[in-house]
This record gives structure tokens, sequence and C-alpha cells, in this order.
């Protein structure tokens, strides 16, 4: 029993000689493929433990971070959703990675970061605590400063550029397009300037070395690919025209609506017939635009949760949202059970979102994907709400 329970406190790295194969095999595909130039001059100088923040624009972006940091075999603080799917959750193992619940209080992960900590670790957090959709960084999660303070050791940052445009989020699985990706990593506190600031100071320095914007950063690079367009009408769902929503498709590389917009999106990703040069702006618009003073979202959902054996099930159950700027509510079933309850946007934080498909919720600890029916691509919109909400928060904080 006590070897039992001393093995769980264990971290431990990933296997030294399978990592050492995957970064060979890896590299060799992505680097030629994608045309990834990487500044890693300052890797050989990082040791254990360290705390590595990392932008978060792209699901690639764990396996572009490893390729900077190699020969560092790092570990990563990951959303435990990924434990959730069996196509994911056994690599992880083998990564021995360290699980978050996004935007709920997590104990055990800070237990375990202390755990790798001491078995001088370096780990890597995208303190976003969630994946951008539109190629732009979010604001640091709550709690992140806090964490680099208490664990006091020398900070550094990964940031990629061309990542999103390679790999944008809302693009259909596999594919991808064909450009230039920038990585690098720099030192951005030693553990002696943490120790000299307090949790805001860290906050702002962090904020502002993984803010990004794709677009800007590498405006006039081709990104090539058959249809650049397939999946935006995943994110854009207000007409910049008519100011209709959920009017927009997107395929053959144009973006229209039924009043008669008919835009383009270039392999620079400049849009063209659009009153936006850039999809980011289109994004930002229409985030702006919803009237979260006075209005309110409504759908009726399904449902996915964990089954016994720990993997989603995305067919659990059904119900009913509601949100407004005071109350988050859902109601229905799952697995045959009665789900109610109601709760205060500003303690939900943000909706971690797969495009076009769900956003996650959690409710006392427990994982719920939440699909809009019958417009699945409305699940952006409840994103942008909350976003919108929680913005005007801080302003007014």
């Amino acid at each position: 029993m006590n070897k039992k329970n001393k093995s769980k406190k264990h971290i431990g790295k990933p296997n030294p000689l399978i990592y050492a194969v995957a970064h060979a095999v890896i590299k060799r595909i992505y680097t030629k493929k994608y045309n990834i130039s990487m500044d890693k001059d300052i890797v050989k100088d990082i040791k254990g433990p360290a705390i590595v923040v990392a932008s978060h624009t792209c699901d690639e972006d764990h396996i572009l971070s490893a390729l900077t940091l190699h020969p560092i075999r790092p570990t990563y603080i990951v959303s435990e959703h990924f434990m959730h799917n069996p196509s994911t959750a056994r690599l992880l193992k083998l990564m021995h990675v360290i699980t978050k619940k996004m935007f709920t209080p997590d104990v055990s992960t800070i237990m375990n970061v202390l755990r790798a900590k001491n078995e001088n670790a370096v780990i890597v957090i995208f303190p976003e605590g969630r994946l951008s959709c539109y190629g732009h960084t979010l604001p640091v999660a709550d709690g992140t400063a806090e964490l680099i303070k208490k664990l006091g050791v020398n900070l550094y940052v990964w940031k990629a550029e061309g990542a999103y445009l390679t790999f944008p989020k809302w693009r259909d699985k596999g594919d991808n397009r064909i450009g230039k990706i920038n990585t690098s990593v720099k030192l951005l506190l030693s553990a002696e300037e943490i120790a000299e600031k307090d949790v805001s100071e860290i906050k702002e320095i962090t904020e502002q070395a993984i803010l990004h914007d794709d677009e800007l950063a590498m405006a006039g690079v081709e990104y090539k690919c058959r249809d650049m367009t397939r999946g935006l009408d995943k994110i854009l769902f207000k007409c910049p025209i008519c100011h209709r929503e959920d009017t927009i498709t997107a395929f053959e590389n144009h973006i229209r609506c039924d009043c008669g917009l008919d835009a383009t999106l270039d392999s620079t990703y400049r849009l063209h017939g659009a009153p936006f040069a850039r999809i980011n702006e289109w994004f930002e618009w229409q985030q702006d635009s919803l009237d979260t003073e006075n209005g309110s979202l409504s759908s009726k959902v399904r449902l996915g949760c964990c089954k016994d054996d720990g993997f989603m099930d995305p067919y659990a159950g059904e119900g009913e949202i509601y949100m407004d700027k005071d109350v988050f509510k859902l109601s229905g079933a799952l697995h045959g059970e009665k789900i109610d309850f109601s709760v205060q946007p500003a303690k939900i934080g943000a909706f971690p979102i797969s495009p076009g498909d769900h956003f996650d919720i959690y409710h006392n600890g427990r994982l719920i994907y939440v699909y809009p029916e019958p417009n699945i691509n409305a699940s952006v919109k409840w994103v942008c709400f909350l976003d919108k909400l929680t913005s005007k928060k801080k302003i007014n904080v």
C-alpha cells in the first residue's frame, strides 16, 4: 500500500528512448512540411525546476513547443478533457502530463505541480487556460500568476508565429495550410525577479509576453490550402452587411450571406469583398456587437459527459441552456438522471470550445459538453457572450 501511494505522488518524465524516437520522427515531418524555424539557443541553459508559459493559438502547440524545447522532456499541464478521449489519453499518460480542470478550482493540480517542481521538472503552462479559436491570444486565467509566484523558479516564455495560420482551430481536421512557422523560447523572469514582484506585476508581464495576433505577425506570408475558407462559419456567426446572425456559410474560398455578401480569403489571410481586412477584425466586431447588458441567449442542447469507463459519451443527454449578464442555467438529463443548476457567469470564467461542435462547462467537478441545437455552430456565440461579460467585469473593477 505504501509503495502504491508513493508511486501516485511521483510525476515522472517521458521515457527518454521513446521520447527521442518520437522527436526524431516528428521533427523530420513537421519542420519540412510546415517550414518551421526555431530560435532555441537558450534551451541549453534551461535547468529544472523551471516554468515555461506558452501562447496558445493552435491545437499543435504541444508538439511545436516540445520540438523547440528538445532535448528537455517537459511536463505539460493539459486540460482534463483530453484524458476522457481514448485517442489521446494513452499518449498523454506516456507523456506524464499533469491534468487540470479548466476554469474551476482544482487543488490536485497544484499539488502535482509542486511535486513536479520537487522532481526538477520544466513545467509548461498554457496560461490562457484554453485554446483561442481566432488567432489572437486570450487573457491569462486567474490563478496563473499566483502559481508562478508560489513556485518561485525561473520563468520562460514560448511563442509561435504562424501556428494558427497553419492550423486554425476552425479548420476541418487534417485540412492544414502550408506556409511558415517561427517558434522561440526566451527567459522572461528569473527566480530572483519573481521574488521581488507581486502577483499583479507577474500577471501583467506574463500577459504581455504571450500577447500575439498571428495575422499581424505573419502579414504577407502565404499559407496554401485547397479551400482557405472551409470551416470559417464555425466562428463567424454575424453578417457585417445585414447584421443578421447564423446566416454565414463558408466553403470553396468564399464567405457568403444570403443578403448578397460574397467575400473571399486569399492565401495571405486577407479578406476581399468584406468591410474587414482580417478575420480577427470580423470576429472581434461580432463579439463587441453582442448586447450583454440587456440581451440573453437560450438554446436546446445535446449534452455529453463521461461514462463509467471515464471516456466521454457525447450523447449522454439533452436539455436547455440560458444565459444573461446575471446567470447561466442548464436543465435536462444526463444518463437518465435530472440535472438542473444555475451559476453566475463570473464564476464560470470562460467556456473552452471546439468550434462547430460544443463548449465545456464544469458542474460540481463534473465535465459537461454542451452541443447547441439545431445549429451546432452557435457554440461560438455562447463563448463570445461570456467573454464579453468577463471583459466588461474586468474593466469595471
